[in-house]
């Protein structure tokens, strides 16, 4: 009996990890297919991300309130023109929510600080209040050089095996080490056809 519970217990677990699977392709596929019907630039700054999250009670597959925190490294950044010399920040976050080893409802404090000597600070949330995917944020800058800025965050798991691992039960997920992408576009010279 203890062996039918064992395999159904895996059995359990693949069918949740192929259901999330089957909804990473098809969200691709949508998002794919929404960047082709906007064929206009973004106007802003897109910059390159990387860091870690830590969460003070490790990520699990049961949705619970965590606080997290972390830091990360602005390097490259491009705007509709090309490449922007010099661009660099470090960057703190702090916040929490209610989060699993995929999902996330956190509230976020953003504090940039770019290599020019001023800062950025920013309110961050999941996408529609949530749950999103623990890499999807988006909000506004609050105070700084990029005021009234929208924020749009993408992060990418490093160890993507440590999310999995994490929803079969296996290994909880303590730090979230990440590479991805930040957003910042004024929402004044947002046109039709460009809106994230």
């Amino acid at each position: 009996m203890n062996k039918l519970n064992d395999v159904a217990g895996v059995v359990k677990s693949v069918s949740r990890v192929c259901g999330f699977v089957a909804a990473c392709v098809g969200v691709s596929v949508f998002s794919v297919g929404s960047v082709q019907a906007q064929p206009q630039p973004v106007d802003g700054l897109v910059c390159t991300m990387s860091g870690s999250l830590s969460f003070e009670s490790p990520l699990t597959e049961e949705n619970a309130e965590r606080d997290v925190s972390g830091s990360a490294t602005i390097s490259t950044c491009v705007d509709k023109n090309g490449p922007v010399e010099g661009v660099e920040a470090e960057v703190l976050f702090s916040g929490d929510g209610v989060a699993n080893c995929s999902l996330q409802s956190f509230f976020l404090s953003q504090l940039v600080t770019w290599n020019d000597g001023q800062f950025d600070f920013a309110t961050l949330e999941a996408p529609e209040g949530g749950p999103a995917p623990l890499g999807a944020y988006k909000g506004v800058v609050n105070v700084g050089k990029s005021e009234g800025d929208k924020v749009i965050t993408v992060l990418f798991n490093d160890e993507p095996l440590q999310t999995l691992s994490c929803m079969l039960g296996i290994d909880p997920i303590g730090t979230y080490n990440f590479s991805g992408v930040q957003i910042f576009t004024d929402l004044e010279s947002e046109e039709a056809g460009t809106e994230l």
